[in-house]
């Protein structure tokens, strides 16, 4: 099967890594190195792009965001994303692996929540008050990430730690995934959707693994997102129909039978309900 190319840190910066598990550099340095990465790609690691200046667009999942100054994007490992930017975009670029924080309390997917989500746009814009803010951390880590020294490792994890608490408190996220016991549960069910989606389609799976009765799950996510359990487990599963369709030879067969519907046609009934068009339409639109 035709695969999207996968970057990891390495080959996505085409140079050794600095420091095991993270990389950072100024955005338009990032741009010089990547003349030979196809788009477009996914990436294993996590991504924070943050632009100072310029234009152009950015495209993760099928979704186009503009670029313009004081925005921040995020990408979770297994996201496709391509760009079509003007020469004057600058910024900076900070990845790292999952393994930064394995030894860790600390989880990427309960403490940072603009991962993994299925809940938010990759991208955000920051308040004129914040920017500053923001672009004096970024100088401050790569002044760090730069100043070769003892414990270098440690005080770049530590701050690119603090640095996401602190995107965390100032974001203007959505009241959705708060830290109370309905907050919790959306967000375990995001997450446990993620991990599922392909093989599990019935909302009882995911209500037992919550400790919780599918009609409250579904109450859970009505109440607070206006959407039923079922149709977020069917937007997940959707995009990544799409991601086949639009990113691989599978024919709709083989999609069908990778996304464990029973049968192709109703994977196509499924499809156009979503999308209003068939898979075969979708995969010719360009």
């Amino acid at each position: 099967m035709k695969k999207i190319p996968v970057y990891n840190l390495q080959t996505i910066s085409c140079k050794p890594s600095k420091i095991g598990n993270i990389e950072f550099l100024r955005f338009e340095d990032h741009l010089k190195n990547i003349k030979n990465v196809h788009f477009p790609h996914r990436h294993d690691f996590y991504y924070i792009l943050y632009i100072s200046s310029g234009s152009g667009s950015h495209t993760i999942d099928f979704k186009k965001y503009p670029v313009k100054s004081g925005r921040l994007f995020f990408m979770s490992p297994g996201q496709i994303h391509e760009w079509d930017l003007k020469p004057d975009a600058k910024g900076y670029t900070l990845f790292f692996n999952k393994e930064l924080f394995l030894e860790d309390a600390l989880k990427i997917e309960e403490q940072w929540p603009f991962f993994h989500s299925l809940f938010y746009n990759a991208a955000f814009n920051l308040k004129p008050d914040n920017k500053s803010e923001i672009e004096n951390w970024f100088k401050w880590i790569f002044k760090e990430y730069l100043n070769i020294g003892k414990y270098q490792d440690d005080i770049i994890k530590n701050l690119l730690s603090a640095f996401l608490f602190k995107l965390n408190s100032i974001l203007d996220l959505p009241d959705k995934l708060n830290q109370n016991s309905k907050g919790n549960i959306l967000r375990s069910y995001e997450l446990l959707i993620d991990r599922h989606f392909a093989r599990q389609q019935h909302l009882a799976f995911y209500a037992g693994q919550l400790h919780i009765s599918p009609n409250y799950l579904n109450a859970v996510c009505k109440n607070t997102l206006a959407k039923s359990a079922k149709l977020l487990l069917n937007e997940r599963i959707l995009l990544e129909a799409k991601r086949l369709l639009r990113h691989s030879d599978l024919n709709v067969n083989g999609i069908s039978e990778y996304l464990n519907f029973t049968t192709s046609s109703y994977f196509i009934r499924f499809f156009r309900k979503m999308e209003g068009c068939t898979p075969l339409d979708f995969k010719q639109l360009k």
